[in-house]
């Protein structure tokens, strides 16, 4: 089950470039398969790339997009689900 104490990083076979409009397009290179994040995933994403809880990254979101806790918390978790789902994320090693 995914909590919010856990940590996630990129999948070495990711990488992201992030646009003019705060909006990041990830390419899996292995699979050929490439991903937008909106502006709030672009920031879950920085969060992630820096090593940081996906606590510490909700409480990011509220500060930044003044989003309650709970919000925040269910935003952060969503994406986390599906980037791993689809192999753009795996916990640290």
């Amino acid at each position: 089950m995914l909590t919010l104490n856990r940590h996630f990083q990129p999948h070495p076979d990711v990488v992201d470039t992030p646009l003019d409009n705060d909006e990041t397009v990830l390419l899996h290179l292995t699979r050929s398969a490439y991903y937008t994040l909106n502006p709030t995933g672009s920031r879950i994403w920085r969060g992630l790339k820096q090593g940081w809880s996906l606590q510490d990254i909700s409480h990011s979101l509220q500060q930044v997009f003044e989003v309650d806790a709970q919000r925040a918390d269910r935003s952060v978790l969503a994406l986390v689900q599906e980037l791993s789902e689809n192999e753009l994320v795996q916990p640290p090693n």
